[in-house]
């Protein structure tokens, strides 16, 4: 029998249940291959012999495709449905299969890539293949059993959701901000941090552009002195008056006034947003002790993003297999130039890996020994700094998985602390994989609102 034939499909309206049963023994395993809408299951035998393959289309089948798995329950044979952890797309599916009573079962993704030359030796993948493979691995592979994820951790993810979304709205902003400003008025920068206070944005909301500053420079300088709350020096709000009307910038039209006011509310309305949910994440992590242990170390935001990605962190096996989750595992590469070196596998949520490496450059600042111990990286003195700070984020996400636990956060336990200067107290700047530093003193006059908008473009822009 060809290849094609082998993994030919029909449609599911079209399966003689009564023949499929036949083929059947006690029992029968059924492999998914999500996809959006087209959908194909392989029926198969315990052992993982496939005796059918069929395809229906989600949503409009669907119902058809569970009349078949009950169909084959009340024939004697109760399927057992395996499928990938592929995102959202099949999540109806399980979670109506579940609900119907019958098992659902999980297969890593890479077992079934690794599997994909070994039963029929040919490397390439497709839909009606990607289920034979998935009824194999399931007689020999670990496999692992669906559950839904608990109310309260989907209400976090949705808050978590709710954040990014506000914040890469608001990075969009600052990027055509930072566009108009070098245009219209490249010196403000010397004088505030467009991303690090918040002052400036109740001035060009007011007074959008320097030749409506120089306009009224008085009214100017009342708005950024009751924007900055008292902490904003006189010679700094001078400086950015006269730089307005000093500026080398193109004089600014009114339809490019307009935009540049709009611009800005809309940043406001984004920081205000993202200060409302960042409010909500805090009191919910405070609510849960396991939460608040970890928001002690990364941070309440980053403890609601591992949460609601990872679940209960201390859930994991071991510390390995929580680093694992968020894909910060070596493996080897083998092939090209690489080949040989070891690289973090990235396989867990990319958004994880972010926060953490920004929890980590965090731990850098404000901690001796982790500072010490980056230093003395070889990727470190070598120039290669974020490598390093990677190392760093690996350690600290198996702290985390202790700290989970009920132990307490020790930097000295989490690093080998016996070749290390830790007298000097040399702190260094850190530098981040897109070239800004970050420093270890926040400026005098920001306010504890610059300082949580800060925290939330950093986590935004890496």
């Amino acid at each position: 029998m060809s290849k094609k034939r082998i993994y030919s499909a029909v449609d599911v309206e079209r399966v003689d249940v009564a023949a499929v049963v036949g083929e059947l023994a006690d029992g029968c395993v059924v492999a998914v291959d999500v996809a959006k809408t087209k959908f194909v299951a392989a029926v198969a035998t315990r052992a993982g012999e496939v005796v059918r393959i069929v395809r229906f289309d989600h949503p409009r089948q669907t119902r058809t495709f569970l009349a078949l798995l009950d169909a084959l329950r009340a024939a004697g044979v109760t399927p057992v449905i395996v499928m990938e952890p592929t995102g959202t797309y099949g999540d109806v599916v399980a979670w109506q299969c579940r609900e119907r009573g019958f098992e659902v079962r999980m297969v890593a993704p890479k077992h079934t890539h690794d599997a994909s030359e070994f039963f029929d030796g040919v490397p390439s993948m497709h839909d009606a293949k990607a289920t034979v493979v998935l009824a194999r691995l399931a007689t020999v592979a670990r496999t692992w059993a669906w559950q839904p994820r608990s109310e309260e951790q989907r209400d976090l993810r949705a808050a978590v959701a709710r954040r990014r979304l506000y914040a890469e709205q608001l990075e969009g902003n600052y990027g055509q901000l930072e566009a108009l400003l070098a245009r219209h008025w490249p010196e403000l920068g010397e004088h505030v941090d467009v991303r690090e206070q918040r002052s400036w944005m109740a001035l060009l909301a007011q007074l959008p552009g320097p030749a409506a500053i120089t306009a009224a420079p008085a009214e100017a300088a009342k708005i950024l002195r009751r924007a900055g709350r008292g902490a904003l020096v006189q010679e700094r709000i001078q400086g950015v008056v006269d730089s307005a009307a000093q500026t080398l910038g193109l004089p600014m039209t009114a339809a490019e006034q307009h935009r540049l006011g709009e611009l800005v509310a809309d940043m406001r309305r984004l920081l205000t947003e993202l200060d409302r949910v960042d409010e909500q994440l805090r009191a919910r992590v405070q609510q849960d002790a396991t939460m608040n242990r970890l928001a002690r170390v990364i941070g309440a935001v980053t403890t609601a993003v591992l949460v609601s990605y990872l679940g209960e962190l201390g859930a994991y096996a071991c510390a390995g297999a929580l680093e694992k989750a968020c894909g910060l595992n070596l493996k080897e590469r083998s092939s090209g130039e690489h080949v040989g070196k070891l690289h973090i596998s990235k396989r867990g949520p990319g958004v994880v890996r972010q926060y953490l490496y920004l929890a980590a450059l965090r731990l850098l600042q404000r901690d001796p020994v982790a500072a010490a111990w980056y230093q003395a990286r070889g990727s470190y003195q070598a120039g290669v700094k974020s490598k390093a700070v990677i190392a760093v984020t690996r350690k600290l996400a198996r702290a985390l998985w202790h700290v989970a636990r009920g132990a307490e956060f020790d930097s000295r336990r989490l690093f080998d602390t016996r070749r290390l200067d830790l007298e000097s107290g040399v702190r260094e700047s850190v530098t981040t994989s897109c070239g800004t530093e970050k420093r270890a003193r926040r400026r005098p006059h920001t306010t504890a609102a610059d300082r949580r908008g800060q925290e939330l473009r950093e986590c935004a822009g890496s």
